[in-house]
């Protein structure tokens, strides 16, 4: 598999609220808390951010991480609706640059009008 990963030239990814993804993970609750009070708003790859794109906690784990991004030639982030809006610009600091978005117009509107500060 993970000769696989190092072959590929597309990657799909989502990127998702940081409580409801460590809620899904079934993380500590000291985790979540600690979550909470740096204020945490998006996951992908089993890294949080803050709303500033700095890195809160990396999950460890074997396989795709986002450095390895670096080097893929097609890289399309996907999230949706106006409540992942926080989630996708704190991500969108740290996705390498010849990265795509795909996501809606709740959640693109609220990025452009800059209601996610």
């Amino acid at each position: 598999m993970l000769a696989l990963i190092d072959n590929a030239q597309v990657v799909i990814h989502s990127v998702g609220d940081a409580l409801v993804m460590a809620h899904r993970r079934q993380m500590s609750a000291q985790t979540i808390k600690m979550f909470t009070e740096h204020h945490a708003v998006a996951e992908t790859f089993g890294t949080f951010y803050d709303e500033l794109g700095n890195v809160i906690y990396k999950i460890p784990r074997i396989g795709l991480q986002i450095p390895d991004l670096n080097r893929m030639p097609y890289v399309f982030a996907v999230a949706g609706g106006r409540s992942k809006a926080r989630a996708i610009r704190a991500y969108m600091h740290n996705a390498p640059k010849h990265s795509w978005l795909i996501t809606d117009s709740g959640a693109a509107n609220m990025i452009l009008t800059g209601e996610t500060r």
